[in-house]
């Protein structure tokens, strides 16, 4: 089936508004996820790491006096954990940084109740002072090794459950606490010659930050397995958010833009076609189809004469359309202006096709 011609332009409107709809859209969407498009100011990554070593107790089973990491252990043959801590900081750009750690252990006793495991005791212990540290730098490094007394601490766990007559699932969380300053008014030239505006440099603030590694060891239970609780990488991109909130602001006028100029374009064509009146649509009707079928149409003055021959009259303009060029024929055209009403005949082996135009008539 032969597209219909005299929608030709409805489409071309169609696929034009989605086209700006879409571009308004895709501005706004890039406008929320700007980071994914420019370039960051400071760019950092953590990585993570704990080693240790179980000092065994006096006794007949072992020929070894410590075991290897990752294994499951007899509670009662455990004497310590001997735990190394690795914390590598590296950035893109060297500044001004200030990085505090220290130590910790945690005991936490939780009961189930409901299903639920639920903190009935803590006790914390600082396994070491906190130590700081302070330059012009683009990384650093901490490494700490602690020796942690097992038996102590499941000695206390034990000792808790006995005084009070509650069973207790207890875990001893040691944890490397790591906390910096990054001064990045210290990038000013660097910052400016990416941005390029020294004017949004007070948008820029220091960047503070928190992490941690942790080793988490179970108590008051026959066996024992240490597990690791913490992500080993931490990464992170700075991005200047004046400068961020500038592009964004822009990107979101021109995606709004583009989309009130669609609505308005559907507005327009919309009144366009519902406003017209009775003499508006046929002319339109007839100068569309006049236009779009000139190699097939041919206009008369004269009214044809259709003596002894049979009339098909035809709804569809396509269907005449289709009979015209099967047959190679071409449409003969006669308008009756007074009452606003144009015939289109194709002439075929005795039969006369018809469509006939007005204002209300075309599909």
């Amino acid at each position: 089936m032969i597209m219909k011609k005299i929608n030709k332009n409805s489409l071309i409107i169609v696929v034009i508004i989605i086209i700006m709809i879409t571009i308004g859209c895709f501005l706004i969407k890039v406008g929320l996820d700007i980071e994914k498009f420019i370039s960051p100011i400071y760019t950092y990554t953590a990585n993570k790491n704990d080693n240790y070593e179980v000092s065994l107790k006096g006794n007949d089973f072992y020929t070894e006096k410590t075991l290897p990491q990752g294994r499951y252990y007899a509670s009662k043959s455990i004497k310590s954990f001997n735990v190394n801590f690795k914390y590598d900081f590296k950035s893109n750009e060297e500044t001004n940084i200030q990085y505090n750690y220290n130590i910790v252990a945690s005991l936490i006793g939780t009961v189930n109740e409901d299903n639920e495991n639920k903190e009935i005791w803590t006790r914390n212990f600082n396994l070491n002072n906190e130590i700081s540290n302070k330059g012009d730098m683009n990384e650093f490094s901490i490494d700490e090794n602690i020796t942690i007394d097992y038996d102590k601490y499941n000695s206390l766990a034990r000792l808790y459950e006995k005084t009070y007559n509650v069973k207790i699932d207890a875990v001893l969380k040691v944890r490397l606490n790591v906390s910096y300053k990054i001064d990045l008014a210290k990038l000013e030239g660097i910052i400016d010659k990416k941005i390029e505006n020294s004017e949004l440099q007070s948008s820029i603030e220091n960047e503070t930050a928190e992490d941690y590694i942790e080793l988490d060891i179970p108590l008051t239970n026959t066996v024992t397995e240490a597990k690791r609780n913490y992500e080993e990488t931490t990464f992170k991109n700075i991005f200047d958010e004046s400068s961020n909130s500038i592009i964004r602001i822009i990107l979101y006028v021109l995606g709004g833009l583009f989309i009130l100029s669609a609505i308005v374009i559907t507005a327009i064509y919309i009144i366009r076609k519902t406003n017209k009146t009775p003499e508006e649509m046929y002319k339109y009707n007839i100068r569309h189809i006049l236009k779009y079928y000139s190699d097939l149409i041919v206009t008369v003055t004269n009214e044809p004469n259709l003596e002894n021959l049979k009339l098909m009259t035809i709804e569809v303009l396509d269907d005449l359309i289709d009979v015209a060029e099967q047959n190679e024929k071409n449409i003969i055209h006669y308008e009756i202006p007074e009452v606003e009403k144009s015939n289109l005949y194709v002439i075929v082996n005795g039969y006369v096709y018809i469509y006939i135009v007005d204002g209300n008539k075309l599909k």
